[in-house]
């Protein structure tokens, strides 16, 4: 039986794991997080234990020999690095480019392999990218991620949604600092459907740019139903979107009296234009709920790399492991008849 450890456990996509990998018993699986939830489903192969991950002998009380998915940016850079020094596996689904930054260079220089972008975006939306930008004439990428707000979305899920809004990043074009919601952009998610507004925010990118070539890869969040990304354009319009980012507690509390409405999916659509700025392909994707997705995405990417003699030390990406077929295969397989996948991709002939 091998060990398994999640950071973060307790949480929306973590307990939604848990249930997944509690059908494969070849995995004793440790669900780590702060504090252990008053109620939990009995497990075999799971055991739940409360961990500050911020303690400074915090590697000391993981396994030696446990993979280990991290779920929490809360999770220091010092205490990956430790895992990745003695060898072990991390797959991250951090969505935040600093954090994510900061884990490839605790990763430098390491024996360890720490795998970036497991989840749905990124890692899913990765995935369609990376399928797109395999062609030569693609000079730029856009990549919209639409969630459904027929559930409220967990704690660690919504203080993101709300410091991503805030947080400045460099435009792909110019180089400059630039505040989210400055360049939106529209995208059909499914074909034949009027356009949906969408802000320009930072994900993380790396896996999808073929052999070091430079693409302009831009990032979109949007929200169903689509007045509410409306209203998050116009709150960032008067500058609101600072504040939000400053006050990302508040404002998930805020959230969670308000109604449950709109559709409980997540759709994602990566386009790729040429160097004149024409539309040369793209690749849809609509499947059901976020911590859904991002749980099996985990999944696919575990079993992957199980079967897989490959050894990348290191930092790497989730490209490093799967393709976009084996990803929606894996999830079609995890998820059947709970969720719906469908996909759909289409090409302008050269």
């Amino acid at each position: 039986m091998s060990n398994l450890v999640i950071l973060g456990g307790s949480g929306d996509v973590g307990s939604r794991l848990v249930r997944l990998l509690s059908d494969h018993q070849e995995w004793k699986v440790w669900a780590v997080s702060r504090r252990n939830r008053a109620v939990e489903p009995a497990h075999e192969n799971v055991v739940y234990t409360a961990l500050d991950v911020a303690r400074p002998d915090a590697a000391h009380s993981l396994p030696d020999d446990a993979m280990v998915v991290n779920l929490t940016e809360a999770t220091p850079p010092g205490l990956v690095a430790e895992i990745l020094a003695r060898g072990g596996t991390v797959l991250d689904t951090s969505a935040t480019p600093s954090y994510v930054h900061a884990l490839i260079r605790a990763a430098d220089g390491t024996n360890g392999c720490l795998v970036t972008g497991v989840g749905t975006a990124p890692g899913l939306s990765t995935l369609m990218a990376a399928a797109l930008a395999s062609d030569k004439r693609v000079e730029t990428l856009r990549i919209g991620v639409e969630l459904g707000m027929g559930r409220h979305y967990g704690q660690a899920a919504a203080e993101w949604f709300f410091r991503t809004l805030g947080q400045p990043y460099d435009d792909p074009v110019t180089g400059r600092s630039v505040f989210p919601g400055t360049h939106p952009w529209r995208f059909s998610f499914a074909q034949n459907e009027t356009p949906r507004l969408a802000l320009d925010v930072a994900f993380p990118d790396e896996g999808i740019h073929p052999g070091g070539l430079e693409l302009r890869v831009h990032h979109y969040l949007a929200v169903d139903p689509p007045f509410v990304t409306r209203l998050f354009a116009v709150a960032q319009r008067l500058r609101l979107g600072r504040w939000m980012s400053e006050h990302p507690r508040q404002m998930t509390k805020l959230s969670q009296w308000l109604p449950q409405f709109g559709q409980l999916r997540t759709r994602i659509a990566a386009v790729a234009f040429d160097c004149e700025g024409k539309e040369i392909a793209a690749n849809l994707f609509e499947g059901g709920d976020q911590a859904d997705l991002t749980a099996a995405m985990i999944l696919v990417t575990l079993e992957a790399m199980r079967s897989s003699d490959a050894r990348h030390a290191g930092a790497n990406s989730i490209v490093d492991h799967l393709d976009l077929e084996q990803a929606l295969s894996g999830l079609r397989r995890h998820l059947a008849g709970g969720v719906a996948i469908h996909t759909n991709a289409w090409q302008r002939p050269n």
